[in-house]
């Protein structure tokens, strides 16, 4: 993650934005955002949670010392010396795109309706504009009117959405029929198909949002394999066995957390027939572990692939909404 530079002149003082000090903010961050978000948090954002926690409580002179992750960088909001506003800032990691993620923005409940989240997006929007960016994505759930409302008028557009599904831990796995299709594993030379693929599913600004670049999509080699094993994940990642494939599986356990991630791209030529096939070889690769939770994000418009996964146990856990604010030059 690039680091992000705030040049936001703060008078000294109890109350007012101020850049985040990782060190002694996380801890108030973390409760802001556990607080914001639990309601809609998946096993995977209760880990990122968890290892926020852990951080955070490690105290600021052991984080230091030992160099341990101090959560995203960003600004926070003060009253009378306490942190009851939050929000993330980034680089995108998509490769030369000259743009910013903005995440996590939360107000504690007793503050809202101040126009401090205003406030922290206005100076985030002029920070980016200072360091030179030409975009500000973001992801809002969709239930969230107030936040889109926000982001609306400040210039932010939608550019996409995703469903974010969730299949329980309760459930057995299903008797799916092994697939038909010819499959081969991927390889890290194939990362250019998985992002062809991406491209012809998701819209060309979501792409920037959701960070589909190549390195996302580099399985198998020895240094990824070493990386999971340290934290005690497992991946398997698959591509139908044709010179351009219309479909791509990713499935990932995290054996610590106890959860599965699917990734499906399912081409729209590939309709109903080959999103059956899809989730049939994620379910080949996932039976093998215990029966956890599942989770899938795909596109709303893979209204084939929703179809095949709603039938076999998944439920829509939340929409999200993907907001672009272009800069220009």
């Amino acid at each position: 993650m690039a680091a992000v530079t705030f040049p936001i002149r703060v008078q000294p003082s109890a109350t007012g934005i101020r850049p985040m000090n990782p060190l002694h903010d996380l801890p108030a961050v973390v409760t802001l955002i556990e607080m914001g978000f639990r309601r809609e948090m998946d096993p995977q954002g209760r880990k990122m949670l968890a290892r926020l926690r852990r951080t955070a409580h490690s105290g600021p002179v052991e984080r230091l010392i030992s160099g341990a992750p101090s959560g995203p960088p960003g600004l926070v909001w003060v009253e009378d010396e306490h942190v009851v506003g939050n929000l993330s800032l980034r680089r995108a990691a998509t490769s030369g795109s000259q743009g910013y993620l903005i995440g996590n923005v939360v107000v504690h409940p007793d503050y809202q309706g101040q126009g401090i989240g205003h406030a922290l997006m206005d100076a985030a929007i002029k920070t980016v504009r200072r360091q030179a960016g030409r975009w500000i994505g973001l992801e809002v759930n969709a239930n969230n009117v107030a936040a889109c409302r926000l982001y609306e008028q400040l210039g932010f557009r939608e550019v996409g959405r995703t469903e974010h599904l969730l299949r329980p831990a309760d459930l057995p796995w299903p008797a799916v029929p092994m697939t038909q299709g010819v499959w081969r594993k991927s390889s890290p030379k194939d990362s250019a198909l998985w992002v062809t693929l991406a491209g012809a599913i998701y819209r060309r600004l979501q792409v920037r949002v959701l960070e589909m670049q190549r390195g996302r999509y580099i399985f198998g080699g020895w240094e990824r394999q070493l990386t999971l094993w340290l934290c005690r994940q497992r991946e398997s990642a698959w591509l139908q066995d044709t010179e351009t494939p219309q479909l791509a599986v990713r499935v990932q356990t995290d054996r610590r957390y106890r959860f599965h991630l699917w990734e499906i791209l399912a081409h729209p030529l590939a309709g109903g027939r080959g999103s059956g096939e899809a989730v049939a070889r994620a379910f080949a690769v996932t039976r093998r572990a215990p029966a956890w939770p599942v989770i899938s994000m795909i596109a709303a418009t893979q209204f084939a692939l929703l179809a095949v996964l709603q039938e076999l146990g998944f439920r829509r856990h939340r929409t999200l909404l993907q907001m672009i604010l272009m800069l220009g030059d």
